[in-house]
């Protein structure tokens, strides 16, 4: 059997392969689909896009910022349905997808909801409000035990609403002249210290998808002379920042909020720059929750209602192509500020490449 031959055989004798190829007969698809369609990380689905590709299988074709699959040609196709592949019909057995996409939305509805009144009257959103306990705590008094000093805090009081599980920039080093991203910036706060370490020769951009979140943040950088930060309404699951553009990530309190989190880290990876660096405190569970949680608004814009275990947590950004340098884990802030529910406050160092 030729070698040709041979690798082509052996790229269909997988059955994730031949899932993709037969979801590629019916029609072509972004590399980025894959995942959903089958079940599979994205890295997983990579690896198997490259054998499919080096066989002679299908093609890439790179569009604006997505990849985009198909079938090699006509020839190959013809070669592929004579040996009895049947056609997929992506938008057939995928109720589940679908499914998980309106609950997606639904959550991005209630968090962007909670978090635009915040912008606007104040008060908190989180656990350690009227869902949990400990709502006569200020915001002062919350960020403090968290791990900002009390310098910092003054820096811009405004900016600081209390919602953080911790103190992301404290976590690794941001010099003068790097470009951080703030994924989920809110009203500022890390943004802003950010911003003092970086200098004029650097840059923050803080995303955000709540509208008065982004317009209270721009309003306070204004108002104090932040020449350097800049925030913009997007989504942390797509980003509006260009790919390796980023010397350092953070996010604060915010990725639980997010329904897709394995895109919200690839997204994360995408921005960096080899080499680069991304700071998260985060909640994380340490058991499941019952339904009837995960369900709750309150617990859900209180980041805890969409928090995943901490394993899958991580295993979720290692996947997308991060390497864990440094994993420290918060288990005091569940008596302290989530009346005892079975949460940590994790908080870690990961990079991209070396």
């Amino acid at each position: 059997m030729p070698d040709n031959d041979a690798k082509f055989f052996k790229a269909l004798g997988d059955e994730t392969r031949l899932n993709i190829v037969g979801f590629l007969l019916g029609n072509e698809h972004c590399a980025c689909k894959f995942a959903e369609l089958t079940d599979k990380d994205q890295t997983t689905i990579s690896r198997h896009l490259k054998i499919l590709t080096e066989a002679g299988i299908i093609k890439q074709e790179k569009r604006g910022r997505n990849v985009i699959c198909s079938i090699k040609d006509s020839t190959v196709r013809n070669r592929l349905k004579n040996m009895g592949i049947k056609e997929r019909k992506s938008c057939c057995g995928i109720n589940e997808v679908a499914n998980e996409n309106l609950k997606g939305q639904k959550v991005k509805e209630i968090v962007k909801k909670r978090y635009s009144q915040v912008a606007q009257k104040g008060g908190s959103c989180n656990c350690r409000a009227s869902c949990c306990g400990n709502e006569a705590l200020s915001p002062i008094q919350i960020s403090t035990t968290l791990g900002y000093s009390e310098q910092e805090l003054a820096e811009v009081p405004e900016s600081n609403l209390g919602l953080g599980c911790g103190n992301p920039g404290a976590l690794g080093a941001i010099k003068e002249g790097d470009v951080v991203l703030d994924l989920g910036s809110g009203a500022g706060i890390d943004a802003f210290l950010a911003a003092k370490k970086v200098g004029a020769q650097g840059k923050v951009i803080g995303v955000d998808f709540t509208k008065e979140m982004v317009t209270k943040a721009t309003k306070t950088a204004k108002k104090n002379g932040f020449a350097n930060v800049e925030f913009k309404h997007g989504d942390i699951e797509d980003l509006p920042v260009e790919s390796n553009s980023v010397d350092v990530v953070l996010s604060n309190c915010v990725i639980n909020l997010v329904p897709d989190k394995s895109k919200a880290f690839q997204e994360a990876y995408r921005v960096l720059r080899p080499g680069g660096s991304m700071y998260i405190s985060d909640m994380v569970l340490l058991k499941e929750l019952t339904e009837e949680q995960k369900n709750d608004e309150d617990l859900i814009a209180g980041c805890v209602g969409g928090a995943i275990l901490r394993d899958e947590y991580l295993t979720k950004i290692t996947d997308a192509g991060f390497k864990l340098k440094k994993v420290i884990d918060d288990k005091k802030i569940s008596k302290k500020q989530y009346k005892g529910l079975p949460v940590e406050s994790l908080k870690l160092v990961a990079r991209k490449g070396r």
